[in-house]
């Protein structure tokens, strides 16, 4: 799945370095976290919330620019878009 991810940020303009950063960084933080990736796609939009700017871990989501809790954003967007989960409204 992080490979269709990575695909899917290809294809939506991203550029190769940037895609495969958001790949790794989604990679990362399940493995420092202790997720499964289904477990994170499963409660995304619970994790997410938590690495946002006044979230419990935003710190660790502000690093490197912000990439991580960037790539989390995208990775909901991916889920979304490929209806892996459904939008909140």
């Amino acid at each position: 799945m992080l490979k269709e991810f990575e695909n899917w940020l290809l294809n939506n303009n991203y550029r190769p370095t940037t895609a495969f950063d958001y790949q790794g960084r989604i990679e990362r933080l399940c493995k420092k976290e202790g997720y499964t990736l289904s477990h994170l796609v499963e409660n995304i939009a619970l994790i997410l919330p938590e690495y946002e700017i006044n979230g419990k871990k935003s710190s660790y989501g502000k690093r490197s620019h912000t990439s991580v809790r960037q790539a989390l954003r995208r990775f909901k967007m991916f889920l979304i878009s490929n209806k892996l989960i459904e939008s909140a409204n």
